[in-house]
């Protein structure tokens, strides 16, 4: 389904975690600020956790205008309560609804006409999900590029991941769009790159080291990708976003260097 719509100017990303606590918002906006590219790409970032949805927390922000002045008149009522922030000059943010039961009042076709207005503004969009196959998740999977599903080395994660992949496949969505990802690939959690594999049965496009300075970007409010962008996390966010959302093919990364094999 990923890719029905047709082109459009923008590619738009869609970031899922079928379990919570896997470190999806904070890739999310990492990954976002490694396509914006210090300015050179405008890039929106969109908070789809449309109940308790964090981005605003992660980031900082403060809504300064609301979405529904970017949409139809046909659309604006439904949006009224949902905010646009701009983070960086070309970096601006879909905030979640903040009064309570407004989430309620967003139904899956407004997402889908809020996705296909995106990608005419913006050169990237990247979605940050609630852990749940919910139908605005679904929906923007069904007008999303590129699927990327995060995990952790432990075996509720990846038993999640096996099972949304074969949702997945059961609703007819694109191999080839999809992206596998594992944060905290590092941790020595007991869970080998043999383990991962025998679940997933995928290739994993990247890993993602464990660090106490990502936890420490969350609470400053600014993501590694910005503040360190020579870090090893950083640069693997950056690597991925090079290779798979810039055009580049799925490639099977070595868990413990987190690089790409030598061609041949």
């Amino acid at each position: 389904m990923a890719g029905s719509r047709g082109k459009r100017s923008g590619t738009v990303v869609t970031v899922f975690a079928a379990k919570g606590g896997c470190g999806k918002t904070t890739f999310a906006t990492n990954l976002a600020i490694a396509l914006h590219a210090n300015g050179a790409r405008r890039t929106c970032l969109v908070d789809l956790d449309l109940n308790f949805g964090d981005l605003a927390a992660t980031l900082t922000l403060q809504p300064h205008r609301a979405l529904a002045d970017s949409l139809p008149l046909s659309q604006r009522a439904v949006w009224s309560h949902t905010s646009i922030a701009t983070y960086r000059p070309g970096l601006d943010c879909v905030l979640a609804p903040v009064r309570p039961g407004a989430a309620e009042r967003i139904p899956a076709t407004q997402v889908r006409a809020l996705l296909t207005l995106l990608p005419t503004l913006y050169e990237y969009v990247v979605i940050d999900t609630p852990a749940q196959l919910s139908t605005h998740v679904l929906a923007a999977f069904d007008y999303s590029h590129h699927h990327v599903l995060l995990t952790t080395p432990e075996r509720p994660a990846l038993k999640n991941l096996r099972n949304t992949l074969d949702m997945l496949d059961l609703l007819a969505f694109g191999q080839t769009s999809r992206s596998i990802v594992v944060n905290r690939a590092n941790g020595h959690a007991g869970i080998t790159a043999e383990d991962i594999d025998g679940v997933v049965r995928n290739p994993i496009a990247a890993y993602l080291p464990s660090t106490w300075e990502l936890s420490a970007s969350v609470n400053r409010g600014v993501p590694l990708a910005e503040s360190a962008p020579g870090h090893p996390f950083s640069l693997a966010v950056r690597r991925f976003a090079d290779t798979r959302i810039r055009g580049g093919e799925v490639v099977a990364v070595n868990q413990e260097t987190g690089r790409e094999p030598p061609p041949g």
